[in-house]
């Protein structure tokens, strides 16, 4: 159906020239670069930022021929977003530090380019480049010199000499001007009003930020501190996803615009309907807590590329005055993937010789489990369409068993010197995940049984409760706490008949917490945080009420 004429007499959505304004919500996915002064680091240096955003556009098209609109288009958004990873760890004596990024403002200044691809003019398939600007809060903390948690290392005559004091952290506002490039997809649900789904990819570079003080420990228990510093060179990439809702101004006919005398459409009834069916999801995902009192880490555990599959039901009913109830629940297995586990300031008793930093690996294994409800209220709705908004539940568990052990750094020394099997579990984390979820939901008729539809979900509270179980050493560390999160997935479906659809989608969920801690050991300061990504198939069945 590509560049087909848009035949006389067919309805007016074809008149894209003019003003529009409008806002949007979506997902983000950071990646932040730190550079160490000293040299390649070891570990870390790149600080994951999953987010969510919301904001507003307002923009201007030029349809200047029947199935060509160019344009401008302006934007600009809040973000609840926030990361942290190891960096400035360039060899296992020095003491390497905690880098924090918290995203707070994006905008953009872009061209658009579109072409119309349905014959009535309604969908827009465009490109879109610019400028971007971003603002975000960033931190370099050093990490503790000596493990403070475990005094007893101290009081046994295990003596580290000369201890300098801990430096401070280190903070920054920082603000930088970049490029964007993107793509999307928008539909005229009316003459007036539009509905699009967007992806942006946004880079920024040449910043920088002075790093701390760093601390240095011997083999034989010293630590001496530099108090010079250097400067960190950071870029950041940023992934967007979005679904935004366009008014525009002075929609009209076009030359050549629907007939006098073209039949209309019947007016559409809203009915009862009811879709259920089931997906298969592919995905991957990491989690990390970090461990630290107040602010300078002691340890952190860092599990990554962590591939499962898992199988879901899910349903949806709609009401005819608007209402819909919706949900899915699924599980499964964590098949792959690694666990890190770094310390700072560890001492003889733990590490064979005193070091300044230490990181061991393990392979996993584990399970997933996961359900959500929400309802909500279709403000717009017709036969080719939806959009609404909602509220609702999340609930996501996952176990994640680190199985042996190999040291990656100091390996004639430290805690898996010798290498543990791969059949011992020396590690597991049991972590369970409550949100409330605020979210958009949107799906529109494109094409001939072609269908695209998104939910987009801010988790303005997430309650968090995990358990660090190191079971070589039988202890148990538990976590909780409270934080923020996304959740958000689009899919593309196609009608085999009326009642049944095949689709493929991908899903985005991160959550994270903003203030956590040890249960036993309130003032031992924890971050915690997850993320987990993939694509999946599905097929269901709708009924349909007559109408």
């Amino acid at each position: 159906m590509l560049l087909r004429a848009v035949p006389a007499g067919a309805d007016d959505f074809r008149n894209w020239t003019g003003f529009y304004i409008g806002g949007h919500a979506g997902a983000m996915s950071g990646l932040t670069h730190f550079s160490d002064p000293d040299g390649p680091g070891l570990f870390g240096g790149n600080v994951n930022t999953p987010g969510f955003l919301a904001g507003v556009q307002l923009g201007y098209n030029w349809q200047v021929r029947p199935q060509l609109v160019i344009g401008l288009e302006a934007d600009a958004s809040l973000v609840a977003a926030s990361g942290t990873n190891t960096c400035l760890q360039s060899s296992i004596q020095v003491v390497g530090a905690n880098c924090k990024v918290t995203p707070r403002e994006i905008a953009t200044l872009a061209g658009r380019f579109g072409i119309l691809t349905e014959p009535r003019g309604r969908t827009l398939l465009y490109a879109k480049a610019g400028a971007a600007w971003m603002r975000s809060d960033s931190a370099i903390n050093q990490n503790n010199s000596v493990n403070s948690l475990d005094q007893g290392f101290l009081d046994n005559g295990i003596t580290f000499t000369d201890v300098p004091d801990q430096a401070g952290p280190l903070n920054a506002s920082i603000s930088a001007w970049g490029a964007t490039v993107g793509a999307g997809v928008e539909y005229a649900l009316s003459s007036s009003w539009s509905l699009k789904m967007e992806y942006d990819y946004l880079r920024f570079g040449g910043m920088g930020m002075g790093t701390p003080p760093s601390s240095t420990v011997t083999i034989d228990g010293n630590v001496t501190n530099d108090p010079s510093s250097g400067t960190s060179s950071i870029t950041q990439n940023i992934h967007l996803v979005k679904v935004g809702l366009n008014y525009r101004f002075g929609a009209g006919s076009s030359s050549g615009g629907p007939a006098d005398d073209a039949p209309a459409a019947p007016p559409f009834t809203p009915g009862w309907e009811f879709e259920t069916g089931a997906r298969y999801w592919y995905s991957s995902g990491s989690y990390q807590n970090s461990n630290g009192a107040p602010y300078a880490l002691v340890s952190r555990l860092t599990y990554d590329n962590m591939t499962a599959h898992s199988g879901e039901l899910f349903a949806r009913a709609d009401a005819p005055f608007g209402l819909f109830v919706k949900g899915f629940i699924g599980g499964g297995a964590i098949t792959g993937g690694q666990m890190y586990d770094e310390d700072w300031g560890l001492a003889s008793t733990l590490a064979s010789v005193p070091t300044g930093y230490e990181i061991t690996q393990s392979d996993l294994v584990g399970s997933l489990a996961y359900l959500t409800g929400d309802i909500g209220y279709n403000l717009m709705q017709g036969r080719d369409h939806k959009v609404g908004v909602f509220v609702g539940y999340n609930i996501y568990q996952a176990t994640m068993n680190a199985m042996g052990c190999n040291q990656l750094v100091a390996p004639s020394s430290g805690l898996c010197s010798p290498a543990a099997p791969p059949t011992q579990n020396l590690v597991s984390q049991i972590d369970r995940w409550q949100s409330i979820r605020l979210g958009v939901s949107a799906e529109a008729s494109l094409w001939e049984r072609f269908k695209l539809g998104g939910d987009f979900a801010f988790l303005p509270y997430v309650n968090y409760n995990g358990l660090d179980a190191h079971r070589a050493r039988g202890l148990n560390f538990p976590w909780s706490g409270t934080g923020n999160g996304v959740q958000t997935e689009l899919v593309a479906s196609y009608g085999v008949t009326d009642a049944f659809t095949v689709g493929i989608g991908g899903r985005y969920w991160a959550m994270w917490t903003n203030v956590a801690a040890q249960a036993d050991l309130p003032t031992n300061i924890v971050n915690a945080s997850m993320d987990r990504y993939g694509v999946f198939v599905q097929a269901s069945y709708k009924f349909n009420a007559p109408r």
